[in-house]
Formats: structure tokens, sequence, C-alpha cells
């Protein structure tokens, strides 16, 4: 895969998080009836982007044993910190580093990238504060996604 069209899907992939912060700002008042939905909506997309993966790697049983300590440790983040912030940056960068790995395949890149945006709306709409117009915040704190997921393209 030629750089600048996996640079492309890695942007296209971020930009969840902008689609996420658009829908906050057109419907303030949909956020906090939704929030609880949000919140399950968030894990439901973590847990379907490691379904693909480990049904990608379960042909070698340590890459799926990786995978599993993998989805272990991103889970743990998942719930025990509860500053989202804190938790979504750590979680990008984990992102970033399985959207590498996916890009082995073009049909699990495909799938992969495309949960990571659905993954990236719910958690902007949970983060966004019309108050605090912390929107540059939720971009800035993420962004280690696209950095990390374009270093790796190059080792």
């Amino acid at each position: 895969m030629q750089f600048a069209n996996y640079f492309s899907a890695s942007i296209i992939s971020f930009s969840g998080l902008l689609i996420g912060i658009m829908l906050a700002r057109i419907a303030p008042e949909e956020q906090k009836p939704l929030e609880k939905y949000f919140l399950q909506g968030r894990k439901a997309l973590l847990l379907a982007i490691f379904a693909f993966l480990a049904f990608y790697y379960f042909n070698n049983y340590f890459n799926l044993l990786v995978l599993l300590a993998y989805l272990i440790f991103l889970l743990l983040i998942e719930y025990k910190l509860k500053d989202l912030f804190k938790k979504n940056i750590v979680v990008y960068a984990l992102l970033g580093v399985l959207f590498y790995l996916s890009s082995k395949n073009t049909n699990l890149f495909a799938i992969e990238s495309s949960l990571m945006l659905l993954y990236g709306m719910p958690t902007a709409s949970l983060m966004y504060s019309r108050k605090e117009k912390n929107e540059y915040r939720i971009i800035f704190y993420n962004i280690g996604f696209v950095i990390l997921a374009d270093l790796l393209y190059f080792i």
C-alpha cells in the first residue's frame, strides 16, 4: 500500500472525532439523554475492532495471544481510568498500532478503519463540552493516533 493511501485512511479514520464534535455542536440537547448509549456504543465498537483482528490473526496462536493481551490491557484502561481525556490519549495511541497491524490485509484494513471512524463519533460526543469550547483540546490530545500510525508505516 502506498503511503498516500495509508495516510489518507488514517486521517479519515481520525475524522470520526471531528464528526462527533460536529454532532455534539448541532444537537447539544441530545448529549445528556444519549450519554449511556454513547458509552455502550464505544465499548461495543472497541470489542468489534478486536473481534475482527482476532479472526484475522486466529491462524497464528502467538499473534492471537499477543492480541488478547493487548485487548485485556485496553479494556483495563477503558474501565479503570475515570478521566475521559487521559483514557482516550492511551486508547487512540493503541488504536494507531492496531491501524498499522490491519494494513497488511486490504479487507481487514477497510473494516478496521471504518470501525475506528465510528468509534470516534461517540467518543468525541462524550468529551465535547459547549461551555469549555474544548474541540481543539480533543483533537490535540488524540492526534497520537495519526502520528503513531504513520510512523509505524515507515518502520
